[in-house]
């Protein structure tokens, strides 16, 4: 881990690092060039690469005083992983406003800080999903149009057990039908700011206001990779908390392939991404169960 002096930050940008340095690199650059480096922080959490890519962002921006990097020593997957940088932004830098962006997010708009302040001010909210838009145009939040239901992620679970002992026997029919997730929103249908949301946004990036990170300490950590969003979105949902889809705030999201990289293999990664969702779907189905206060789910950082 290597700390800088502490400073008061009021808005940090947190980028989730794997493997991938070139892709990262992007995300920092395009966060300089819109908002420099006087209205902002970037924290960089590096999930266990061990393929000399975080030594090279070291290399690159190691001396930069606005750019904390932080080292994970094995791979906490999404929600544990950000929730380090996470923990860092609030209590180290006492930042007000934490954003979690994919490293393949690009950000363009210089003034997208003042706008999602300006929301705030003017509607108070715990969550913010900007507009996220694909090099081909596809716009990616909302992800779903309504909140799960326990009966839907018991669904979702079944289904996709099914599909990993498909994949355990090699039945490529089966496979090829079923190993795709839920189809997401159809994006055509929301063109505009909804402020009065009920549905899950795209975990590709994902604003936190000062009401959420005085309130909670990151996400649900007990996942390792799939539904972060779903679950973060069904927990505000349940205990009244606003969050918002705001289309006049912009980013373009890149898809990086990270993952296909370090899993070449088709078969094996399918596995590795049914059985991490059967693991995530059974930690969510748990939540849906819950009869006690749910927020106490939002506290549980993982490891």
């Amino acid at each position: 881990m290597i700390e800088k002096g502490v400073m008061r930050v009021k808005f940090v940008f947190l980028i989730l690092h794997y493997k991938n340095d070139d892709v990262t690199k992007q995300c920092i650059e395009s966060l300089i060039q819109c908002f420099g480096t006087l209205q902002m922080e970037i924290i960089v959490v590096d999930n266990a690469s061990d393929n000399g890519s975080y030594e090279k962002l070291l290399q690159c921006y190691g001396n930069a005083s606005y750019i904390h990097f932080l080292h994970n020593r094995k791979n906490l997957g999404y929600a544990a992983g950000n929730n380090v940088g996470f923990q860092y932004a609030k209590k180290v830098l006492k930042a007000d406003w934490i954003c979690l962006a994919n490293n393949d997010v690009i950000f363009q708009d210089k003034k997208w800080i003042d706008k999602v302040r300006g929301l705030y001010q003017n509607t108070p909210y715990y969550v913010l999903g900007p507009d996220i838009v694909t090099p081909q145009g596809q716009h990616q939040n909302p992800f779903r149009e309504h909140v799960a239901s326990n009966a839907s992620v018991l669904k979702n679970w079944l289904h996709d057990i099914v599909v990993y002992l498909a994949l355990k026997l090699k039945l490529q029919q089966k496979i090829n039908q079923d190993v795709k997730p839920q189809k997401e929103l159809q994006k055509e249908t929301w063109k505009q700011a909804d402020l009065d949301f009920h549905g899950v946004l795209h975990g590709s990036c994902l604003l936190f206001s000062p009401d959420y990170v005085k309130s909670f300490d990151g996400l649900y950590g007990g996942t390792f990779l799939y539904c972060e969003e779903e679950i973060l979105c069904y927990i505000l949902e349940k205990v009244g908390y606003r969050y918002v889809y705001c289309s006049d705030v912009q980013v373009l999201h890149n898809h990086s392939t990270s993952f296909k990289r370090s899993v070449q293999n088709e078969i094996e990664r399918k596995k590795i991404i049914v059985k991490n969702r059967i693991q995530s779907y059974y930690k969510f189905l748990k939540i849906t169960r819950y009869q006690g206060d749910i927020r106490e789910f939002l506290k549980e950082r993982g490891e």
